[in-house]
């Protein structure tokens, strides 16, 4: 009798170990916070994975300063994933990082806590954080070009080695059109081809904003007007930017027009990028074009 009791006792006790780690380990798939007691080879890493964490949002959450130091027998609390959590600032920690730490936006912890100037964080702030809310970024498509200006592009045959470099400019007016431009290089400039560019880019003003248009010098393979130096025109595309960018900084959808230009261009005419250039870093006088203000790299890279 007394060994089916003793028998009894530790199937109980069993039973309510079995129940008690089952209760801790579903704690977080019912959004209840759980605890952990760290055993020998675990990681801070190795324990936030089984738990849908990072590793810097288990130890925020447990005020850990060192995640690489954490000793056997130590009890951890782990939050839910979509657990809600007190935050205190420290000093250094912006709501970016912070963010980072805990898998979630500067702006939802912002919002959270109406922080209305988020570079206004002092230390020791208390802040509520949902953990795990950030959405994974989407990759970007690259950007197109209209149908009908990419089969003006793509109609003429190109020869091989046509082309050695892409020049970039600006018409240092931002109220150019496409007919003044023409007049100006034909009339005033006596270019017997017209407009100097291959490509003009409009800026929304008395061009369509973003719109590349097509010039009569890609159109037929002949060589720009662009560059002091007979020789560079020959064997360099122009494309023209309208606007002024000593003084304003290209549209946002002028810089996508030029980076989808060039990429497709590049791909025609085997133009490597390093010979992408601006009117400043090639032509043989020297000039402001394209204005301070235009980052080339800066747009292609983006």
């Amino acid at each position: 009798m007394l060994t089916f009791l003793a028998r009894g006792k530790r199937q109980t006790g069993r039973i309510l170990a079995i129940a008690a780690a089952a209760i801790l380990w579903l704690g977080p798939a019912l959004g209840q916070a759980a605890t952990h007691t760290i055993q020998r080879g675990e990681t801070l890493g190795v324990i936030a994975k089984k738990y849908g964490l990072s590793a810097s949002a288990l130890a925020a959450h447990n005020g850990i300063a060192d995640p690489n130091r954490v000793k056997v027998g130590q009890k951890l609390t782990i939050p839910a994933k979509a657990d809600t959590l007190t935050y205190t600032v420290l000093k250094g920690d912006t709501l970016s990082t912070i963010a980072k730490k805990h898998q979630t936006t500067a702006a939802a912890i912002a919002k959270a806590n109406g922080i209305k100037n988020p570079n206004a964080i002092r230390p020791g702030r208390k802040l509520k954080i949902t953990v795990g809310t950030a959405k994974k970024p989407t990759k970007p498509r690259p950007a197109a070009i209209a149908g009908s200006t990419l089969r003006e592009i793509n109609r003429p045959r190109i020869r091989r080695n046509r082309w050695k470099h892409i020049v970039i400019h600006h018409s240092a007016d931002s109220n150019n059109s496409i007919r003044g431009m023409e007049h100006y290089h034909r009339r005033v400039r006596r270019m017997e081809n017209g407009l100097a560019y291959h490509f003009v880019i409009g800026n929304g003003v008395k061009t369509t904003d973003g719109k590349i248009y097509v010039g009569d010098r890609w159109k037929r393979q002949i060589r720009g007007g662009h560059l002091a130096s007979s020789s560079l025109n020959e064997v360099a595309i122009g494309i023209c930017l309208v606007g002024n960018f000593e003084k304003t900084l290209p549209t946002a959808k002028q810089r996508t027009s030029l980076k989808a230009l060039v990429s497709h261009l590049r791909k025609r005419t085997g133009v490597p990028f390093s010979q992408v250039r601006t009117h400043r870093h090639i032509n043989p006088k020297p000039t402001i074009c394209p204005g301070r203000r235009f980052s080339l790299r800066s747009i292609l890279s983006t």
